[in-house]
């Protein structure tokens, strides 16, 4: 199954290094393509997001298979995860779409149009955070699903 990770805004510093090592342990283990979407600039946040979404709405399609990370989502410890991962394989999905916000969320009008959303924390988290604890996660499912040492 190809994930597809499609994010709003970009990484840099220690965020970016974060990635980029989660990326290449995940090269070998998942078919994963990672879409970074650039902010969108417009004078009120309402806008903003309606920009955003437009941008999310043309990377993500078809939104049927899409997840959203969302700190109001369903919570899922890394086993329960993995375990998910591995039944829409098994049911011989094509591909899964997960979907982060900007710094200023996601519009309320595309939340109600992707089908599934999922928590990483009840905490809000910046998007640069959610991106990288993503990663981690989806590395901790694969390792978790190939019995590789890594969770304990």
């Amino acid at each position: 199954m190809k994930i597809r990770l499609v994010c709003v805004g970009k990484l840099a510093g220690p965020f970016k290094a974060l990635a980029e090592d989660y990326l290449g342990r995940l090269g070998r283990l998942a078919d994963l393509e990672v879409v970074e979407l650039k902010d969108a600039e417009a004078p009120d946040g309402g806008a903003r997001l309606a920009k955003e979404a437009e941008r999310i709405r043309a990377a993500a399609a078809p939104l049927s298979d899409c997840v959203l990370w969302d700190e109001r989502g369903e919570e899922m410890d890394s086993i329960a995860f993995a375990k998910w991962l591995e039944k829409l394989e098994g049911a011989s999905r094509k591909r899964l779409t997960l979907v982060i916000g900007s710094s200023h969320g996601v519009d309320p009008a595309l939340k109600a149009e992707i089908p599934r959303s999922l928590a990483l924390s009840r905490m809000t988290l910046t998007h640069e955070w959610a991106r990288v604890m993503v990663l981690e996660q989806l590395y901790r499912a694969c390792c978790i699903r190939r019995k590789i040492p890594y969770h304990h």
